[in-house]
C-alpha cells in the first residue's frame, strides 16, 4: 500500500505485465526488435556491467549521446533503477555547451551511439569529470581516445553486457531521490539543469496514459520522434511501459521519407515530434501515396504549432494534431 514510485517498478511492471509489447528500432532496412521482457532483462545486464567496469555503485551521473534506439531505452530503465542518475545530453548543442553541461552534472560514464562519435570527440577532451565511454555499435572509438587521451576507457556495448546476469537486485531507493536529468539551452547564460526524481517520473507517466493525456493502452504503438535527450522524449518511453504500448524509434532517421515508411511499416497509432517534422511530413505525404490509416493523431509540441497545419493533416489525411505544451522544468 505504501510502496515508493521508483522507475524500477515501471521496469518491472512493463517487462512482466507487458512482456510482449515490443521497441522497433528503424535501421533503413530490417528494423531491429525487442520485447519488453528483452528489455527488462537487458537492462539487468548493463547495470551489472556498469557496476563491474564503470564503477557505477552510487547516484554516480551516467551520460547518454544517443539517438532513439533501442539501447538508448534499456539505459532509460537500467540508470535510475540501480540507483544512478541518468543525465541525457543534448546532441544539437556545441561542444562546448556539451562538454560544460557535462562537467556541471559531474558526469561518470557516456554512453555513445556509434555514428555520434565524431561529435563527441569534439567535446570529450573539455569533459573532465567523465572516465568511461560505452560505444554502442561498431564504429571505431579512436577519434575519442586520440581527444581524451588516456583519461578514459572506452568500452563496448556488447562486450560490457555480455555474460552477465539477467537478473539485478534493484535497490530500494527514496522516491524523492533524483532519476534523471535534463539541460535546458532555452534560458539566459548557459544551460540549467533539471532533475527529476523517481516520484516525479512515475506520476507523470501515469498522467501521460489518462484519457485527457494521451490515453495510451496495449493496442497502441507510439513512433517517439521527440528526442529522448529533449525533456525525456515528453516521458513516452515510461508511460508506454506502464501502459503496455509498443514503441517505434527512428534512430537517426528522421527526415519525410523514412518517418512515411516507418508510419506505413510499422502502423503507429500515435506519435510525437516538433512541428518541423510534421510540416516536412506533410509535404511528403500531399506528394507521394502513404498508408497512414494506422495514425489516429500526432501530438505536437515545442514550438506553436500553425493552425494551418493542424488542418491540412486533418482534412487531407484524416491525422488529429493535438498541440501539447510542457517545459523541462516541469
Amino acid at each position: 500500500m505504501d510502496a515508493p514510485l521508483q522507475v524500477s517498478r515501471i521496469l518491472d511492471h512493463g517487462s512482466t505485465v507487458h512482456g510482449t509489447a515490443e521497441v522497433v528500432t528503424w535501421t533503413g532496412a530490417e528494423p531491429r526488435r525487442m520485447s519488453y521482457a528483452e528489455v527488462g532483462r537487458a537492462a539487468a545486464r548493463l547495470a551489472h556491467g556498469l557496476r563491474a567496469e564503470c564503477g557505477v555503485t552510487g547516484d554516480e551521473r551516467v551520460a547518454t549521446f544517443m539517438w532513439n534506439n533501442n539501447e538508448h531505452l534499456v539505459a532509460y530503465f537500467a540508470v535510475p533503477s540501480m540507483g544512478a542518475v541518468l543525465h541525457t545530453l543534448n546532441i544539437r548543442l556545441f561542444p562546448d555547451q556539451v562538454a560544460y553541461i557535462a562537467n556541471h552534472a559531474e558526469d561518470r560514464v557516456v554512453l555513445v551511439d556509434t555514428t555520434l562519435i565524431p561529435l563527441l570527440a569534439r567535446a570529450i577532451g573539455a569533459m573532465t569529470t567523465v572516465r568511461h565511454v560505452v560505444v554502442v555499435g561498431g564504429g571505431d572509438p579512436a577519434p575519442l581516445v586520440e581527444a581524451a587521451g588516456d583519461r578514459i576507457t572506452v568500452h563496448r556495448w556488447d562486450d560490457l553486457v555480455a555474460g552477465r546476469p539477467e537478473t539485478y537486485d534493484w535497490p530500494q531507493v527514496d522516491e524523492r531521490d533524483a532519476a534523471a536529468l535534463c539541460y535546458t539551452s532555452g534560458t539566459t547564460g548557459n544551460p540549467k539543469g533539471v532533475a527529476y526524481s523517481h516520484r516525479s517520473i512515475y506520476l507523470h507517466s501515469l498522467q501521460v496514459c489518462m484519457p485527457e493525456g494521451f490515453g495510451l493502452g496495449p493496442g497502441d504503438r507510439e513512433l517517439a520522434i521527440v528526442p529522448m535527450f529533449h525533456a525525456m522524449s515528453w516521458g513516452l518511453p515510461y508511460a508506454a511501459f506502464i501502459s503496455g504500448a509498443s514503441l517505434i524509434m527512428p534512430d537517426r532517421f528522421l527526415q519525410a521519407a523514412p518517418i512515411a515508411e516507418m508510419i506505413a511499416a510499422e502502423r503507429p497509432t500515435l506519435a510525437g515530434a516538433v512541428p518541423t517534422i510534421w510540416t516536412d511530413l506533410l509535404a511528403y505525404l500531399d506528394g507521394h501515396e502513404v498508408d497512414t490509416s494506422s495514425l489516429k493523431e500526432v501530438i505536437v509540441g515545442g514550438s506553436a504549432c500553425p493552425p494551418a497545419l493542424m488542418h491540412a493533416f486533418a482534412e487531407r489525411h484524416g491525422i488529429e494534431v493535438i498541440h501539447a505544451w510542457g517545459m523541462t522544468e516541469m
